[in-house]
């Protein structure tokens, strides 16, 4: 079978290494997994005792409405049940966005460095991308986002906190983008890390007259990595039906639905999480910045900071170490490196390791 040569040529998602295909490589598990921006501290037990209960329906098909997840979820955000689709991660369901709304004619805005799905699901639709790079202190370059945004993109993509800088939109700012925004451009809000900083984003949105999706999910704070459970909050129920006709049936598993009602419970537990992981953040961001790097003013789960090397070097170099960062590799920053907030014994690991690469701010 040949594979459609435009999509035989798009580059790999540059996703993190799995602990298995560590062991396979060096024989022994990592000392500190830093690579993918998941949770050192656990899942709430509420959600594992779900988790277990729910196992036991395993031979039978999951609740394709995912009703009782998406009737928490709309009583904790306050939005119709009916504009909130869920997702087999984030991930799921911005393909599904991307082909409902997109036409060959189309193009699609982002900011750079961002998460790759944000170009490369418009690429797999052959939609062309434009972009616009964050200031040289992390900052958005309104005057350039408004330049493009006057050309009407489709779909504006942004993250806040984002990936991998870290950075996140002030109410303010989030206001100011609306207001340039035209009503042609839908605005997605990719979400991912809300919970490492909560802000009445929803309200903005609800409020702008645009046509916009909040992209959520369990993988970060939550702790739910390998369940795979995405939500997206839509701004009308047409867009959230056009999307669910572009995801499998049965798309969010049972015991994912399960583990992810109990976690959204627990409050008491992710504040936890919250809190454990604000404060392993400080600590490395401060340790970072007395070696002399300048990490980005980071609101998500990870650090981001230039070197002086290749980070693709950096990466290999670790990983004999037994330390898994993100080595970031899109065009004009490779020397960039994605540092996930482990706990404080990972993240002094991964400060030995790189005192002893010898390895120095970027220049």
């Amino acid at each position: 079978m040949t594979v459609n040569p435009h999509i035989a040529a798009l580059p790999p998602y540059n996703a993190g290494l799995s602990i298995r295909q560590f062991e396979q490589a060096y024989g022994t598990p990592p000392t500190a997994k830093l690579d993918s921006n998941e949770t050192p501290f656990g899942v709430s037990p509420h959600a594992i005792n779900a988790g277990q209960s729910a196992v036991l329906e395993a031979a039978r098909y999951p609740d394709g409405n995912g009703t009782d997840l998406r009737a928490a979820l709309s009583a904790q955000t306050g939005v119709d049940v009916n504009q909130i689709i869920l997702g087999n991660g984030s991930e799921d369901l911005i393909y599904a966005l991307y082909s409902a709304v997109l036409s060959p004619e189309d193009h699609v805005l982002t900011v750079v460095p961002g998460f790759g799905l944000h170009s490369l699901a418009a690429h797999c639709l052959q939609v062309p991308v434009n972009t616009v790079r964050y200031g040289a202190d992390w900052r958005l370059p309104f005057a350039q986002i408004a330049e493009e945004l006057a050309k009407k993109p489709k779909i504006f993509a942004i993250a806040s906190p984002s990936n991998p800088v870290g950075v996140a939109m002030s109410l303010e700012e989030l206001q100011a983008l609306i207001e340039i925004t035209p009503p042609e451009t839908l605005l997605l809000l990719d979400e991912a890390y809300f919970e490492f900083n909560p802000i009445a984003s929803l309200d903005l949105l609800q409020n702008s007259g645009l046509n916009w999706v909040s992209l959520r999910t369990f993988s970060k704070a939550y702790g739910l990595a390998g369940q795979r459970v995405g939500y997206g909050l839509c701004s009308d129920v047409a867009l959230r039906d056009g999307m669910r006709n572009l995801t499998a049936p049965f798309n969010v598993n049972t015991t994912a639905q399960a583990m992810a009602t109990a976690a959204l419970a627990d409050t008491e537990f992710l504040a936890h999480t919250v809190q454990k992981t604000a404060a392993a953040r400080a600590a490395l961001h401060s340790a970072l910045e007395e070696m002399g790097f300048a990490p980005a003013p980071s609101r998500s789960n990870a650090v981001f900071f230039e070197t002086d090397q290749n980070a693709q070097n950096v990466a290999t170099g670790l990983r004999s170490m037994g330390i898994l960062i993100k080595p970031w590799a899109e065009p004009g920053f490779e020397r960039f490196l994605r540092v996930s907030i482990g706990t404080p014994e990972n993240n002094q690991a991964f400060l030995e390791a790189i005192t002893k690469l010898g390895l120095k701010p970027g220049v």
